[in-house]
């Protein structure tokens, strides 16, 4: 059963698109759904919904078989494609947009810049995320945490690599706890909800971030540009992943003993 909230509004979104309530019924019909509405990169993210939410069916399980070739070239070469270029935004812009905007930006559009900005940016993992004082003993399926303590961290239980990375903590810096601190209001449940309380769906934290770019930019941006962004930023001047593995190959040992081997300072 899919359990992320990504997942789940990739499964709602491809139920609308075709008009079946069970995805099994017409395969074919859900393939072309999902190819039409997300770019080959994020076709893998719906493959994976579709097998999670039918584990036993055996045409999406051979499906992922027979695309997986294609999307680790595609990760190894780490080309972008043609819409990807047209949507780059460089971090430093990204950087020099938010503060350049920051006083004609409502208090929510403030908020979600700067958890975008001022730690490494996430998926759409701010919900549902429910506010808490300490550490619950039981955490919740499908749930992450903004834990407002003595020191105040995000507790992410709920996201796509979980079953490999675990729960990860977060401890949020000043910059972020003043936004987080002049926008959480007494008695409030969740981080980002809605007028009746209950928390948002992870497509509206998608499209708002996005209409934040188009309002005060005009830029096609979205959070999957923004972690690209982030990622080009911090690994500037660094090999594609297939040339990483292919030089460390000729040298008999992996990727990662690669690393191991280089002199950062003296780079």
């Amino acid at each position: 059963m899919a359990t992320t909230a990504s997942h789940l509004s990739i499964l709602r979104q491809l139920r609308r698109d075709t008009g079946n309530d069970d995805l099994t019924i017409d395969t074919a019909k859900t393939f072309a759904a999902m190819d039409k509405r997300y770019i080959p990169s994020s076709t893998r993210g719906a493959l994976c919904a579709l097998r999670k939410e039918y584990p036993d069916n055996k045409v999406f399980i051979d499906e992922m078989k027979k695309r997986g070739p294609a999307y680790k070239a595609m990760d190894q070469s780490q080309q972008p494609t043609q819409k990807q270029i047209d949507k780059f935004v460089s971090w430093d812009n990204i950087l020099l947009f938010r503060d350049a905007y920051y006083e004609e930006m409502t208090p929510i559009n403030r908020l979600l810049m700067a958890l975008y900005t001022r730690i490494p940016p996430v998926r759409l993992d701010y919900t549902p995320m429910k506010i808490v004082s300490r550490k619950p003993t039981k955490l919740e399926d499908g749930m992450n945490y903004y834990v407002r303590g003595k020191t105040q961290y995000f507790l992410f239980h709920a996201f796509k690599t979980h079953a490999v990375l675990g729960d990860m903590k977060t401890i949020i810096p000043v910059a972020l706890r003043k936004e987080l601190d002049s926008f959480v209001k007494p008695g409030q449940t969740y981080l980002l909800q809605d007028e009746t309380g209950q928390p948002w769906m992870d497509q509206r934290l998608s499209q708002t971030v996005q209409r934040i770019f188009r309002e005060y930019h005009n830029l096609n941006t979205g959070v999957s540009m923004l972690r690209h962004a982030y990622a080009t930023k911090f690994h500037k001047g660094q090999l594609p992943l297939a040339e990483i593995k292919k030089t460390a190959s000729a040298m008999h040992h992996g990727p990662l003993q690669s690393m191991t081997y280089r002199f950062i300072s003296l780079e």
